[in-house]
């Protein structure tokens, strides 16, 4: 299968060059003073969900200023439906969520709310056109160099707390918007790609089988039962992306909430200080529970969800309940503790099993 797969390469042309040099000018570079070169060894083509993505440099005024790229592949519509979501979330949705909470006086200068997402610059996506447009242009950061997990190692309490809480604050918007502006909200409602695109199961499942592949080195003990929680694995997510069977409770879910889409900044001792969530492709209206389980499921092992799961799910309420409440919601009756322990009943037996 690896052998028949063709070569996929970025979307390049002159929209993104022009967006670009547009972004230069609203920075405050001199027009036609300035020059813009692309680091060509961060550009990434990822064997999977694709996205190329690469810095751009522009050079000029005695500065420099560096924004983080993302473009789809050529001729490849699975991918692109995914591109096309990730830009309806920063186009749309994540403004919509700023500015709601501007509204209510939740500060991001006070580190209040939910903010921790990359400043976005452009997000666009056309490709009926004879010469398509496609581009995502964020603020880039340079933790994103040095924040560098092991991906085979589970994650700490730490990096975690920090997660729990703005995962928190994020699902705490869909609560407040859903009752104060549901007209709105409405057009946030958006279903599983994957429900959508069964190109794109065929697609996870193929990175499903890479992976496999990949791991029996290091985990051929565990191939038999992973291969058979496979199937498991794509009907809960399925199921967790219904609101039918998730509502009232669904949010506006990150939907791909694991540590590689996760960018967390240190202080001098190297103490964990806030966390950023990227990639937001599999954004989505579903249960609560699909960032919570997706994330204890493939970031934390079996002894760190037995020790410390319960601990962290209290204080992802405790964060949910805080900006909730301070956005004029009421917690008790639109999302109570005891709900959120029942949406997670049914998986606590596979949380804490020793997987």
């Amino acid at each position: 299968m690896m052998s028949s797969r063709k070569k996929i390469t970025p979307m390049f042309n002159d929209y993104l060059y022009e967006a670009i040099r547009r972004i230069a000018v609203e920075q405050g570079f001199t027009p036609d003073l300035f020059s813009v070169d692309f680091d060509e060894e961060t550009c990434i083509e990822c064997d999977g969900f694709v996205n190329f993505v690469f810095k751009a440099i522009i050079n000029g005024d005695d500065r420099e200023f560096v924004l983080w790229c993302k473009v789809p592949p050529n001729d490849d519509k699975r991918s692109l439906a995914l591109f096309k979501r990730e830009v309806f979330f920063y186009r749309e949705i994540l403004p919509a969520f700023f500015e709601y909470q501007a509204e209510k006086g939740i500060s991001r200068e006070q580190g209040e709310g939910f903010y921790s997402a990359p400043k976005c610059y452009l997000a666009h996506c056309d490709t009926d056109k004879e010469e398509p447009e496609a581009a995502i242009i964020l603020e880039y950061d340079e933790n994103y160099e040095k924040w560098d997990w092991d991906k085979l190692e589970p994650i700490n309490l730490e990096h975690t707390k920090l997660l729990m809480e703005q995962l928190g604050r994020l699902h705490a918007i869909s609560f407040a918007m859903k009752a104060q502006k549901p007209e709105l909200f409405e057009n946030f409602k958006l279903k599983d790609v994957l429900v959508e695109n069964n190109d794109l199961v065929t697609l996870m499942k193929e990175s499903f089988d890479r992976a496999l592949t990949t791991m029996k080195t290091r985990f051929a003990a565990e191939q038999d039962k992973i291969q058979r929680i496979k199937d498991d694995v794509f009907r809960e997510l399925t199921a967790c992306s219904d609101p039918e069977k998730a509502e009232p409770f669904c949010v506006v879910s990150h939907g791909d909430c694991w540590i590689n889409n996760l960018i967390y900044s240190h202080d001098e001792h190297n103490a964990a200080t806030s966390v950023i969530l990227t990639d937001w492709q599999s954004s989505r209206y579903a249960s609560p529970f699909l960032d919570l389980g997706y994330f204890f499921f493939i970031c934390a092992g079996a002894q760190f969800r037995k020790d410390h799961m319960d601990a962290l799910l209290q204080h992802y309420h405790n964060a949910l309940k805080d900006l909730l409440d301070r956005l004029g919601g009421d917690t008790a009756t639109q999302f109570p503790f005891t709900a959120l322990l029942r949406i997670v009943k049914p998986y606590r037996e596979l949380l804490l099993d020793d997987c």
